[in-house]
């Protein structure tokens, strides 16, 4: 292999590294595809991010830090790549780099679908945010969190004089020792507790979730209705599975379109149809919903920009 080569696509992975850190972009599937298009790019691609990493520290050594601190946009890292014909899956989030000083403004960090990324807040808290997530930092409430859409894994480190409150749609999520998944669409929560506990606020409506709980409200009018949960699964999106006790294929649709970057929506009385069992998110995109189909008893199919689920006993018409 010539070294002009290896030189050019050094420079197309900075190209790459250097477009994706607008926040303006939106060619993520231009980047998969340059990814997935030869095994010598995702090496090339993670050292223009490293090289840009090691600048932004270098920076931040030298900047006080205050309240918090949050990702600046960078391109996604938790996307699943086909790298020297094995799958890999870069399961880490990207970790980047923005001070937030006490004049600051109010501050979005947030995902594109297919993208996971960490933000290690200054009290040792931390949030892990799946794809198509938006989550708002105030520097004056270091301790407080707006969930605006999406899903997100809180780590927190407790401190009874200062309690950590999460914020979704107006209901608040008051820490009591904790790491717990919240899940936002609209109106509709979902929460569950892996460790600790959690204070559910709605109004005057007070739930403690323990270890273990979940809570789901499928919209701001609706009961919440409380259930059991394994607190080992929670979360297990992080790792590349999703897990499921009698979930409906509109929740299932929901997750996979945030882990695989693509569009899917449920058709022809799918979205009655309901799921138990785990959902492995490994390969790229098309593979997965390969092999989820039959899991799910549905067949996927793409349609433009989406893909759609069908029940696999549906009538062809």
């Amino acid at each position: 292999m010539m070294a002009h080569e290896f030189d050019n696509i050094g420079e197309a992975a900075r190209l790459w590294a250097i477009r994706a850190q607008d926040a303006s972009f939106a060619d993520w599937e231009g980047l998969t595809d340059w990814l997935e298009s030869d095994p010598r790019h995702l090496p090339a691609y993670e050292v223009a991010l490293e090289d840009d990493a090691w600048a932004g520290q270098l920076f931040a050594a030298h900047t006080p830090v205050a309240a918090a601190t949050a990702p600046a946009h960078y391109p996604p890292r938790g996307r699943w790549f086909a790298t020297g014909g094995a799958i890999a899956a870069a399961l880490v989030g990207v970790v980047s780099w923005t001070v937030v000083t006490r004049d600051a403004p109010r501050r979005e960090v947030a995902t594109a679908p297919g993208e996971h990324r960490t933000v290690d807040l200054a009290d040792g808290s931390r949030i892990v945010l799946n794809g198509g997530t938006r989550i708002v930092l105030d520097p004056d409430k270091p301790r407080e969190i707006t969930l605006a859409e999406g899903e997100a894994l809180f780590e927190v480190r407790h401190d009874a004089r200062h309690p950590f409150v999460v914020v979704a749609d107006g209901t608040r999520l008051v820490d009591v020792g904790t790491v717990f998944n919240v899940v936002r669409d609209g109106g509709a929560i979902d929460v569950a507790v892996a460790d600790g506990a959690v204070d559910y606020e709605a109004g005057a409506q007070r739930i403690r979730l323990n270890q273990g709980d979940a809570l789901s409200r499928p919209d701001r009018d609706a009961a919440p209705a409380v259930r059991k949960t394994s607190p080992e699964g929670i979360g297990g999106w992080q790792s590349g599975q999703l897990h499921y006790d009698d979930a409906t294929l509109d929740q299932v649709a929901r997750d996979l379109s945030r882990n695989t970057g693509r569009s899917i929506r449920v058709v022809d009385g799918a979205a009655r149809m309901r799921f138990t069992g785990t959902l492995v998110l490994e390969g790229p995109p098309r593979e997965v919903l390969a092999r989820a189909g039959p899991l799910l008893g549905v067949n996927f199919a793409k349609q433009g920009d989406t893909w759609t689920m069908t029940p696999a006993n549906a009538r062809r018409r």
